[in-house]
């Protein structure tokens, strides 16, 4: 009896369900000794890690946007600091396409022919992408980086290095946060 009980009141604390739409969130990287460090920007590129460990002068923590439930581009906003001390606002959060030959993650103004902005969707909580075959992917990477101690650029679709580090990508913040 103490064990469904404690289950039960475990699962009330802790929501299951992807962000609706308008609400403000993070993303944060799982995997080998990632236990959830967050997703930022600098210089116009996703990283994984401390912004504040970053060598990059636009460096910035990320929150994140859907514009509807079924949207699957996601707008992504400096989070702790204004918009024009950031230098940048309203990015879509991109990965690089089928035809590029480079696997950084980043955010955009505007879609290149290189960059897919969408079909970003969650599974309860984990992020996945729809890509255009229909296929559902979670194909995120890490490598360390010299942007800055405990700093890792974070990737898409890494097949062929040996430095990469599988992640996942999912909304909720570490227990340490």
């Amino acid at each position: 009896m103490l064990c469904l009980g404690a289950s039960a009141s475990a699962s009330a604390l802790i929501s299951r369900s992807a962000p609706a739409a308008n609400e403000k969130f993070g993303l944060y990287a799982y995997g080998e000794n990632l236990g959830g460090l967050s997703l930022f920007y600098a210089d116009g590129l996703a990283y994984i890690g401390d912004p504040a460990n970053s060598t990059s002068s636009t460096a910035s923590s990320v929150s994140f946007k859907r514009e509807s439930d079924s949207s699957s581009s996601w707008i992504a906003n400096p989070n702790g600091t204004t918009k024009a001390e950031a230098g940048w606002s309203d990015e879509l959060l991109y990965i690089p396409s089928s035809s590029s030959s480079d696997h950084q993650m980043g955010f955009t103004s505007s879609e290149r022919s290189n960059e897919t902005t969408s079909g970003f969707i969650f599974y309860g909580q984990w992020v996945m992408v729809e890509l255009e075959s229909g296929d559902i992917s979670s194909s995120f990477y890490v490598r360390e980086e010299s942007e800055g101690k405990g700093v890792y650029s974070l990737l898409w679709n890494v097949t062929d290095e040996e430095t990469a580090i599988p992640i996942s990508l999912r909304s909720v913040e570490p227990s340490n946060a």
